[in-house]
C-alpha cells in the first residue's frame, strides 16, 4: 500500500467519526449535517465509488466508522460489513448473431442490431437454437395471465416484447403504470426458470422508457451477477425493433399482427421456423465487495420487537479514462445525497434511542448500479428475522433543490405503506400526491425492489412537484434538467447553489413514517393485487 493511499484511508476513518457529531443542541437534522456527508462521499478522492475500487473502500470505511462512532451495533456479528462475491462479465465486442430460415440467412451487427452477454462461464463459443416468439413472457396467475399455456420452451431461444400487455389507461395490468412483469429483469429471470437457451427482448422506446442508445451504452461495460442466483441462460440480450421486423419478415410473418396477438389472453407461444446462432466469448472475473449495516435497538419501555430497514446505495460508476477532461462519476445526487439522509437519520436516532419503540437497521448497500445486487444479497441474508420487519424505507436521489409542498411514495400503493406515508405526510404538513411516472417503472429500478421481492413492504420516498415558496415549478424543472443533462454522467457533482432542506424534508418524513410504524400492532401487508404479497 502506498503512503498516499494509506493517508487517504485514515481520512476515511476519521471523516466518518467526525460526521457523527450532532450539529446543534437539539440534535435535529440540518442541511449542514447532510452537506458534510455529501462533500466527503462525492469528492474526487473517492474516484466515483465503483464496486471493487479503492474509492469504494473509502466509502465503506467512512460509513462503517460513522456507525461505530455513534455506538450502533454491528449488524453482522462481529462487524459492520457484509462481504459477498460478484461475478463480472465483460461482453465480447466481436459477438455475432446469425439468423437462418428456409428463406435464407443473414447476420446481425453487434451494438447496431443486438446486444448480448452471458452469466455462464461455461458458455460455448457457439450456441444455436430455434426461435420461439413468447409474447410478453408473463405468467401472472393472480391476474389470470399466462403467455406459456403449458408449452415447453426448454432449449429454445425466446423472442419477447418489453413491458406488458395493455400498458395504457384502463389496461389489463396496472394501466399505464408498469408492474414488475414488464421489466427486462423479470423476463431474463423467467426465461432462465423455464430452461431456455437464450432470450432476446425486442426494444421499443415507449415500452422500455428509454431509447436504443441507452441499451447499447449500458451493454458495453461489465455486467455483474450474484453467483448464488442461478442463471441457466447461455445468452441474454436485446434486439432493436427494426431487427425484429426483419426476423419476422424472414419467417414469412407480419410482426405487427403477432404483437397484436400478444395483447390477448389466449396468446400462445409460436415457433417462427427460424434458428439463431450466437457466438461470443465474454471475459469473467470475480469481485469481492461489501454492504455496510448497523443495528440500533430501541430502548423505549413499549418497544415492539419489530424492525424498520432504512437503505441507501453508495456505489456509482467510478472512473472512465476514455473521457476527455473530467473522468470521475462523482454521483453527488445519485446517491450521495440519499446516503447523507440515511447517515443523518442514524445520528438522530442514536441521540434519541430512549424514545425509539422499534429497532432500526441502517443499510448502506452496494452494486445498485449493477442491478440492485447489494440489496438483493442483503434481503436474502438479513441479519434480523424477516418476520419481524415492518417495512423498508429506501432513500434514492433525494431532492437537493429545496422543499416541496408535496411528497409521494414510489411503490407505496403496493401495500399498506400508502396509507401510512399519507398520514405521515399530513403530520409533517406536506400534501401527499399519487405516484408520478408509474409507466417508467421506478419502483423496480432501485433497492426497495429487493426487499419487496422477499415479502417486505417497501417504498422509495420521493419529493413532490410543487416548490415551497417562489416559483412553484422550480424544483420540478431542476429535477428534469438533472435527468436530461447530469444523470449517470460525470456532471453529477455537488453545486454551491443546492438547497439541502429538500433532503432534510425527506428525512423528516421518514421520521414521521417510523413513528407511525412503531405504533402498529400488526405488520403492514401488500395489497391483494400486488405480486409481492407476504
Amino acid at each position: 500500500m502506498s503512503k498516499k493511499w494509506g493517508f487517504y484511508l485514515l481520512i476515511g476513518m476519521f471523516a466518518g467519526l467526525w460526521g457523527c457529531r450532532p450539529p446543534a443542541e437539539t440534535g435535529e437534522i440540518t442541511p449542514a449535517e447532510i452537506e458534510a456527508h455529501i462533500r466527503f462521499l462525492a469528492d474526487d478522492l473517492l474516484e466515483g465509488r465503483a464496486v471493487g475500487s479503492r474509492g469504494h473502500e473509502l466509502a465503506v470505511l467512512y460509513q462503517e466508522n460513522h456507525f461505530r462512532g455513534l455506538g450502533l451495533e454491528p449488524a453482522f456479528g462481529g462487524g459492520y460489513r457484509q462481504s459477498f462475491f460478484l461475478k463480472a462479465a465483460l461482453p465480447d465486442e466481436k459477438a455475432s448473431v446469425e439468423v437462418f430460415s428456409e428463406r435464407g440467412s443473414f447476420s446481425l451487427s453487434n451494438q447496431e442490431h443486438f446486444v448480448i452477454n452471458s452469466a455462464r462461464e461455461d458458455v460455448p463459443d457457439g450456441v444455436e437454437g430455434e426461435l420461439v416468439y413468447a409474447g410478453f413472457l408473463i405468467q401472472a396467475p393472480e391476474r389470470d395471465w399466462d403467455d406459456l399455456k403449458e408449452k415447453d420452451v426448454k432449449g429454445k431461444v425466446l423472442l419477447v416484447e418489453i413491458n406488458e400487455p395493455g400498458n395504457e389507461a384502463g389496461g389489463i395490468f396496472d394501466g399505464e403504470d408498469m408492474t414488475y412483469y414488464g421489466r427486462w429483469t423479470y423476463k431474463f429471470e423467467k426465461a432462465s426458470e423455464l430452461g431456455a437457451t437464450g432470450i432476446l427482448i425486442i426494444h421499443n422506446t415507449g415500452g422500455a422508457a428509454y431509447g436504443w442508445e441507452v441499451v447499447r451504452s449500458s451493454a458495453t461495460g461489465e455486467s455483474c451477477f450474484l453467483p448464488d442466483v442461478e442463471n441457466r441462460l447461455f445468452f441474454q440480450g436485446w434486439i432493436s425493433g427494426e431487427t425484429a421486423d426483419r426476423i419476422f419478415s424472414a419467417a414469412g410473418f407480419d410482426r405487427a399482427e403477432w404483437a397484436r396477438r400478444a395483447e390477448e389472453r389466449d396468446f400462445e407461444p409460436a415457433a417462427l421456423g427460424v434458428n439463431v446462432r450466437v457466438r461470443q466469448r465474454p471475459r469473467f472475473r470475480t469481485v469481492e465487495t461489501e454492504n455496510v449495516a448497523a443495528l440500533l435497538r430501541g430502548r423505549h419501555k413499549k418497544h415492539t420487537g419489530r424492525t424498520v430497514i432504512l437503505s441507501a446505495h453508495f456505489d456509482h460508476f467510478g472512473i472512465d479514462p476514455a473521457l476527455e477532461g473530467d473522468q470521475i462519476y462523482n454521483g453527488a445526487v445519485d446517491n450521495c445525497a440519499a446516503s447523507a439522509a440515511m447517515l443523518s437519520l442514524a445520528r438522530f436516532y442514536a441521540d434519541h434511542v430512549d424514545d425509539l419503540k422499534v429497532d432500526l437497521l441502517f443499510a448502506a448497500v452496494t452494486a445498485e448500479e449493477q442491478g440492485l445486487l447489494g440489496s438483493n444479497y442483503l434481503a436474502r441474508h438479513l441479519p434480523v428475522p424477516k418476520e419481524n420487519v415492518l417495512a423498508n424505507l429506501n432513500f434514492e436521489m433525494t431532492n437537493v433543490w429545496g422543499e416541496t409542498q408535496d411528497v409521494y411514495g414510489i411503490g407505496a400503493k403496493q401495500s399498506d405503506l400508502d396509507e401510512i406515508c399519507s398520514e405521515a405526510a399530513r403530520k409533517c404538513g406536506y400534501r401527499y400526491i399519487p405516484e408520478r411516472n408509474g409507466n417508467l417503472g421506478y419502483f423496480f429500478r432501485s433497492d426497495q425492489l429487493s426487499f419487496a421481492r422477499v415479502g417486505i413492504p417497501s417504498v422509495w420516498l420521493h419529493e413532490g412537484i410543487t416548490s415551497r415558496g417562489g416559483d412553484p415549478n422550480y424544483i420540478q424543472r431542476k429535477h428534469e434538467e438533472f435527468r436530461a443533462s447530469r444523470y449517470h454522467k460525470v456532471a453529477d457533482e455537488m453545486d454551491e447553489d443546492w438547497d439541502l432542506s429538500g433532503t432534510r424534508q425527506i428525512a423528516r418524513w421518514a421520521q414521521a413514517i417510523i413513528s407511525l410504524l412503531s405504533e402498529r400492532s400488526d405488520l403492514p401487508q401488500f395489497k391483494s393485487s400486488s405480486s409481492f404479497r407476504r
